[in-house]
């Protein structure tokens, strides 16, 4: 081992002589080496890496530009001692992976985005890219029944024919009815009244049809997001979790050993699963999707927690002291400490981090179509959610019911609803892939203000999707009524 080999760390890191500098050209997995080491050094990440790389620890090989071709016994050692055997999971938090994932069902994507929420997505948008023909998931379990399998296919090959047939019509009573925006060209046109159609048009397509998608997590995160694809009900989300592992792996090996299904998840579900066994959806549908509040603090109340919270932060009173300052504040007093915090919030701005000790609940039943949305754009909500149902009744776009389509849509809608009850009676988690984008589902949220504020300014922004926007329009209004103030600057992308 040469010790006395001369490294040049300008491969390796943006500065030899500043006080922050960037680290590059090596694995992920040797740079969550570094880190961790430092956690357990009086050197610098500089000195630490240059002793690493002269010990030949990380096994870097220079001639390739800084790419490591093999992990040393040593460095997989330390990994295995401080993440795997002492938990000492920040390590992994340092490690990154980007991953490409194509043609999965949205059934599956859905899963993969729930599972950490430290994960960052890209999607497929079916509002902006029209799908293929024969682009779905097959279930594995159908070959064995042949005959549902035959009409899960004759199913959506019957979505896709609507789909088809739904934008053509689409597009023909669109031209008539958006007006052209002045000095737009025929092309902007042309593509603006196609997105409009494949937003609407993709409400009959099933949840087994296919996305691609990007991602980008760390170590701890994806290896959290394999346990819980591995603790999936879906033998697509096993698939998918083992596929992801050994391409993770590549990259970040040690931190991704010992991946297995959660026990404990598997069992909790086992247990209430019996236990609910017998209780069932009424089958009465919903009167159209709505969203609503359950819980949240009285007006007051919130009032006087935001200011107790921002006299902490700016006052520096204890908080027995902030909190008996702002109990003795009038309602309008405490209205205006609210104005003062949040007045000057332009759309890019979040607002200041003390909104996030209010906490509201709600309810959403919601297509398909707009939870995923949702999820693509959730950064701080908690969700509870059902599995995807017929029960809950559907959403029908408006511009379908305006260009007098709504019964070739219905007819699918049923035809999917026929499928699903028959495929429950063998297999419900397989009957999910049959359910369409339309049908609702039921969804519980808790989020603190600051999040609402986020996604209030996000989605019902004029640019955001009817459905999601229809949403967030109803959220805001019921906000509005109940605390007028704190609602009045949630909206910001407006005029």
């Amino acid at each position: 081992m040469n010790t006395e080999h001369k490294v040049d760390l300008t491969r390796y890191v943006s500065n030899l002589d500043q006080n922050v500098y960037t680290i590059f050209n090596l694995p992920e997995e040797v740079i969550a080496v570094i880190f961790a080491y430092v956690s357990r050094s009086p050197l610098s990440f500089r000195d630490n890496l240059a002793k690493l790389l002269a010990d030949d620890e990380l096994a870097v090989n220079e001639q390739s530009g800084g790419l490591a071709t093999s992990y040393s016994e040593k460095a997989a050692r330390f990994h295995e001692k401080w993440v795997v055997g002492y938990g000492h999971s920040s390590v992994a938090e340092h490690a990154v992976a980007h991953i490409g994932i194509e043609k999965i069902s949205r059934l599956a994507s859905a899963e993969l985005e729930l599972a950490n929420s430290f994960n960052s997505f890209t999607e497929y948008s079916q509002r902006y890219q029209r799908p293929k023909r024969g682009e779905f998931y097959i279930p594995e379990e159908l070959e064995q029944h042949p005959e549902l399998k035959a009409k899960y296919l004759t199913l959506n090959d019957q979505a896709y024919d609507t789909y088809e047939a739904l934008m053509q019509g689409l597009i023909h009573y669109l031209r008539q009815a958006v007006p052209r925006a002045d000095g737009e060209s025929d092309r902007a046109y042309q593509s603006r009244v196609e997105k409009i159609a494949f937003e609407d048009a993709r409400y009959v397509l099933t949840l087994g049809t296919l996305t691609n998608l990007g991602m980008t997590g760390n170590g701890r995160a994806l290896r959290d997001t394999l346990v819980s694809l591995l603790s999936s009900e879906l033998a697509e989300c096993h698939q998918l979790a083992r596929d992801m592992e050994k391409e993770i792996s590549k990259v970040i090996p040690t931190l991704l050993k010992y991946v297995r299904p959660n026990e404990y998840v598997l069992g909790a579900r086992h247990k209430l699963n019996e236990r609910f066994a017998s209780l069932q959806p009424s089958g009465q549908a919903i009167a159209g999707p709505r969203a609503r509040f359950t819980q949240m603090p009285e007006y007051h109340d919130a009032l006087t927690a935001l200011a107790t919270h921002l006299l902490v932060s700016h006052a520096g009173l204890t908080y027995e002291a902030a909190q008996a300052k702002a109990e003795a504040q009038t309602l309008a007093e405490l209205e205006q400490v609210a104005h003062d915090a949040l007045a000057d919030l332009r759309f890019f701005d979040n607002p200041l981090p003390e909104l996030q000790h209010l906490h509201y609940h709600m309810e959403l039943v919601i297509s398909e179509a707009n939870w995923h949305q949702l999820l693509r754009h959730n950064r701080r909500a908690h969700f509870s959610f059902g599995k995807p149902t017929i029960s809950l009744g559907y959403t029908v776009p408006p511009h379908v019911a305006a260009a007098g389509l709504t019964d070739r849509y219905t007819a699918l809608i049923q035809e999917a609803e026929a499928l699903v009850r028959e495929l429950s009676d063998w297999n419900p988690t397989i009957a999910a892939y049959a359910v369409t984008n339309a049908h609702h589902r039921q969804v519980t949220c808790t989020a603190s203000l600051w999040e609402l504020y986020h996604l209030i300014n996000l989605r019902t922004s004029a640019e955001a999707q009817w459905d999601i926007r229809d949403t967030f329009e109803q959220l805001h209004e019921q906000l509005q009524a109940a605390h007028p103030v704190l609602a009045q600057y949630a909206k910001r992308r407006m005029g």
